[in-house]
């Protein structure tokens, strides 16, 4: 494969399992404000150009594994450290980083690790 064609893949959805679809949608759309819609036994997570499902499903062992956001300011990510905090999250570390780069990483309901971070 060369890398034009490589270059054209885009990331366009994530599934995670879940062990309780009503604390994972409360946490993705009140602590994290995001819109979330039910699909059976699925929450769908909506943006312009990807999709997170949230299936009803435990998850099994895996391997480290996260997901991240990025924001527009090193503020935005002390921003959220606060709306974390405030929500209970489990913030594992952060935010740390000076000028160009901040970050966060916090785990969801299931220790899903996710980041929260800005890079100029």
């Amino acid at each position: 494969m060369d890398v034009k064609q490589s270059a054209a893949l885009r990331l366009s959805h994530l599934s995670l399992g879940v062990s309780d679809l009503e604390i994972s949608e409360r946490f993705y759309r009140d602590v994290l404000g995001l819109p979330t819609q039910r699909s059976g036994d699925e929450i769908e997570v909506h943006w312009p150009d990807f999709l997170l499902i949230l299936s009803s499903r435990p998850p099994a062992a895996r391997g480290k594994f996260h997901f991240g956001f990025r924001v527009g300011s090193a503020a935005d990510v002390d921003t959220w450290a606060e709306r974390l905090r405030a929500g209970g999250v489990n913030i594992m570390s952060g935010p740390f980083g000076e000028g160009n780069e901040r970050q966060i990483y916090f785990v969801d309901p299931d220790n899903y690790e996710i980041e929260i971070y800005y890079e100029a």
